[in-house]
């Protein structure tokens, strides 16, 4: 018995020690000027999209959870109003779903998701690896935008605000300007 009780102590202390130096080696969110990590992630219908796959358009990653979705929305709606009809330019919304109960099947979150499609397309990252290579915050929108060329050009942590709005459209504006000032030398 004290060898059983020995053993769960062990492991107990192996576990926390080894979760602190996961937090210690987990690096610094992606900035400007780095390479956008990859990742693939599938959309509510299970299909898949990969960040690689998307070289060559603008990209735009809005970032957050289920407690969040409304400023998520936010920033996703102006977006659209904006680019929708610009086949170069992309947005993705991506939902860390490790909040939701294990116990809720994944097609009933799907299915709820097709009743109230949230404005841009929606990816579902379940384990959370791709918010935690991000580095997102938990309160706030996380925002990326990234170039044609896989390079991240914005990186915010924010509500939606139309000053930092204004800020990433000029962003997205200037890429645009630069790809069509190369295709015309062409």
């Amino acid at each position: 018995m004290k060898r059983l009780i020995a053993a769960v102590i062990g492991i107990t202390l192996f576990g926390t020690f080894a979760s602190f130096a996961d937090e210690k080696t987990e690096t610094v969110p992606p900035k400007v000027g780095d390479k956008a990590p990859n990742f693939v992630l599938q959309d509510i219908e299970e299909k898949e999209h990969s960040l690689k796959k998307l070289q060559g358009k603008i990209v735009f990653l809005m970032m957050g959870n289920r407690k969040i979705r409304e400023e998520s929305n936010k920033w996703a709606e102006a977006f659209q109003n904006d680019y929708r009809e610009n086949a170069q330019v992309i947005a993705y919304l991506i939902a860390d779903m490790r909040s939701v109960p294990r116990f809720i099947p994944k097609s009933f979150i799907r299915g709820q998701l097709e009743k109230d499609p949230p404005p841009a397309k929606l990816l579902l990252d379940w384990k959370g690896e791709v918010h935690k290579r991000y580095r997102t915050e938990e309160k706030k929108p996380t925002l990326y935008l990234i170039s044609q060329e896989g390079t991240i050009v914005f990186y915010e942590k924010s509500d939606f605000k139309s000053e930092i709005y204004a800020e990433l459209k000029k962003e997205i504006d200037t890429l645009l300007a630069i790809a069509a000032h190369k295709n015309e030398r062409k």
